[in-house]
């Protein structure tokens, strides 16, 4: 047996007296124990480190997420200029139907002394007047709020005057469309067309307005 296994057996423990007292002593090991003077993390600095990654993951995200919202927003009013636009070019038909039919050119659009609001279907207007520019509900109700608007996503038209079923759905979008007399001249009217939507909650709202005249 080698002096170092010696070692291992017989000197575990020392019993001795110093200064008086009985002492034991434990004796190195004879092995070579190899140890580091580099210290590990306290807990604060691991919570700090915890925060510094928290940070640097959940930000990028929230970002990401407020960009798409965004993209999406973006999108609705691109969808909602057009709508509001269409309802001005609507009321500019009739009025250029009306003239070239030599009949009052605000027939079908406006009744003096008052604001009217009408609904629109473009996808109609190849029929009556009062088929594609109409008062609510198709009779003489006065549209007072922006009405429904509907997609057909079989012609890829909206509409004001279909329901939901088969191909049809109804849209975020509403839409109304307003004439009025401009003081002090039987000749023009005021047109207003405002689009209302909703994107992930976020309200959105379109007014496009313009003068009409009667053309001579």
């Amino acid at each position: 047996m080698d002096e170092r296994t010696e070692n291992m057996k017989y000197k575990i423990l020392k019993i001795g007296m110093e200064n008086g007292e009985w002492r034991i002593k434990i004796p190195h090991s004879p092995f070579p124990i190899p140890h580091s003077t580099q210290r590990g993390f306290t807990l604060v600095e691991t919570l700090i480190a915890i925060s510094i990654l928290l940070v640097a993951v959940v930000t990028p995200i929230s970002l990401i997420g407020d960009s798409l919202h965004k993209l999406y927003y973006a999108r609705d009013e691109m969808v909602a200029i057009n709508l509001a636009q269409e309802g001005i070019e609507v009321v500019r038909y009739v009025r250029d139907s009306n003239l070239l039919a030599s009949v009052p050119w605000t027939k079908g659009l406006h009744n003096s002394n008052e604001k009217n609001g009408y609904i629109v279907d473009a996808a109609s207007i190849s029929g009556a007047t009062n088929s594609y520019f109409k008062k609510c509900n198709g009779n003489n109700t006065e549209c007072l709020a922006p009405q429904p608007i509907y997609f057909d996503s079989a012609t890829g038209f909206y509409s004001q005057g279909l329901s939901v079923g088969g191909t049809v759905s109804l849209t975020q979008f509403k839409r109304l469309v307003t004439t009025e007399d401009v003081s002090g001249n039987v000749n023009e009217i005021k047109v207003t067309s405002t689009v209302e939507w909703m994107t992930g909650g976020q309200a959105g709202s379109i007014v496009v307005t313009e003068n009409l005249f009667k053309l001579k």
